[in-house]
């Protein structure tokens, strides 16, 4: 790792900076494993497939749903165009852009240009493998706020439309989206996508409601949110799940992100769902120095368990 950063940007610079600092406030040791995994990212408007480790198309979709996500995957129909790295710490280049590395194929990723292809670069926070039961190591406790989505089910055609009219009627809501179906059950299912302006007032709004309660974690901002990083020692595997539970709970935040190998967006690489308009991923608050005992995280934030 002692490479000298390529003559990028400052702003790549920055980028490699806040990539090795985020691994170091999860605790991870320079001999033990990362666990990165290449989503295709691209929201998907016709046939044309991602490309796969190789370089070439895959054959099917790769529409990525958070509610298939659980252990090692952002969720997926497939999992072709998703390629999985497991590097030891010390083989990151100090420099975003001069990261390579081999895939299970035996094949050279580049993590920047990937990215800049249209995959989301993400990793498992947690230390060890790719399903819950290989986790050995709590690293952290975290959040995932996404302030774009819409995601509601009603059991009548009514009820449904009463939302939908409520929606197009509240002056304040900004639409960029919004499509019905039903699901297995037979229930309405809505789901809508905000404006990128009315996310931007979201955000101010969620800083302004939850900015004490998240002083001394760490966040990372992604285009359509935050997530919020509470770093952690000595944890217990057991308790992961009931904290993570209580954190939804507390913050609004997405109640799937609860399992111990669930991989989050890496700070320091594109969002990519939009390539006219890329979002940076990146870290607006690192938080304080010293990492939480669960106990000391549920006391000081009165988490319900």
């Amino acid at each position: 790792m002692n490479d000298r950063f390529a003559p990028y940007s400052p702003v790549m610079k920055k980028s490699s900076e806040q990539l090795h600092r985020f691994i170091r406030k999860l605790r991870y040791t320079r001999r033990e494993k990362l666990r990165f995994l290449l989503v295709y990212d691209v929201e998907r408007h016709g046939p044309k497939a991602p490309p796969n480790a190789d370089g070439c198309r895959a054959s099917s979709a790769s529409a990525w749903s958070a509610s298939h996500s659980h252990s090692y995957s952002s969720g997926s129909s497939s999992d072709q165009g998703a390629i999985l790295l497991q590097p030891p710490a010390a083989r990151l280049s100090k420099s975003v852009t001069q990261i390579k590395l081999a895939s299970s194929r035996r094949r050279s990723v580049h993590l920047l240009g990937r990215n800049a292809q249209g995959y989301a670069v993400f990793m498992g926070i947690n230390q060890g493998g790719v399903k819950d039961r290989d986790i050995r190591r709590v690293n952290a406790q975290f959040i995932d706020v996404d302030l774009n989505k819409i995601v509601e089910s009603f059991p009548t055609r009514a009820e449904l439309d009463r939302r939908v009219r409520a929606l197009k009627a509240n002056p304040a809501e900004q639409l960029r989206m919004l499509a019905v179906s039903r699901d297995a059950s037979g229930r309405f299912v809505l789901k809508a996508q905000r404006t990128d302006a009315r996310v931007a007032q979201l955000k101010a709004r969620f800083l302004k409601k939850y900015g004490g309660l998240l002083r001394q974690a760490m966040i990372v901002e992604t285009k359509n949110g935050y997530h919020a990083y509470w770093p952690i020692r000595g944890g217990a595997i057991a308790k992961f799940v009931p904290i993570q539970n209580a954190l939804t709970k507390k913050f609004g935040s997405d109640p799937h992100i609860t399992n111990l190998s669930r991989v989050m967006r890496v700070p320091g690489f594109y969002h990519m769902k939009n390539p006219d308009q890329p979002f940076l991923v990146r870290v607006v608050s690192w938080g304080r120095k010293k990492p939480f005992t669960q106990e000391e995280l549920v006391k000081s934030l009165g988490l319900k368990l």
